[in-house]
């Protein structure tokens, strides 16, 4: 009598876990990503971006595809950022000088250096990177 109320007992919990969890649940659902890219699709930048699009496809077998928009055809270089926090785009190419003020970190280039010509900033650049590189840093 106790084996036969266990053996119903699992065959219904079989019927159940398989009401509750139908297949077409366990199946992953594929994720798009649209990636806004703001120079023109026979750019070398263009070309290796659709590329890395490509190898993320690969890697995530086919869970995750990137949908590459070269040229600007999604969002403009200045509202490329703006497009990705409005949701737009899922990824964005674009430079930091198109959102001054927003990334103050990325703005040290803009900063005057204090040389009068190239060349003299150009021989301190070859000296520090010397003294770093001695220092194995």
């Amino acid at each position: 009598m106790k084996r036969m109320f266990w053996i119903v007992a699992v065959a219904l919990l079989f019927i159940l876990m398989g009401l509750v969890c139908p297949s077409n649940y366990a199946q992953e659902k594929v994720i798009t990503l649209n990636f806004s890219d703001m120079f023109p699709p026979d750019n070398r930048i263009s070309i290796f971006m659709n590329q890395w699009c490509k190898e993320v496809e690969k890697r995530t077998n086919g869970r995750v595809k990137v949908t590459l928009f070269p040229g600007s055809t999604l969002t403009p270089p200045p509202q490329t950022y703006a497009g990705v926090v409005k949701g737009i785009a899922d990824i964005g190419l674009s430079f930091p000088s198109y959102t001054k003020g927003r990334f103050p970190l990325t703005e040290v280039i803009d900063l005057p250096l204090g040389y009068k010509r190239a060349d003299v900033g150009g021989e301190d650049g070859k000296r520090i990177l010397q003294e770093i590189q001695a220092k194995g840093i």
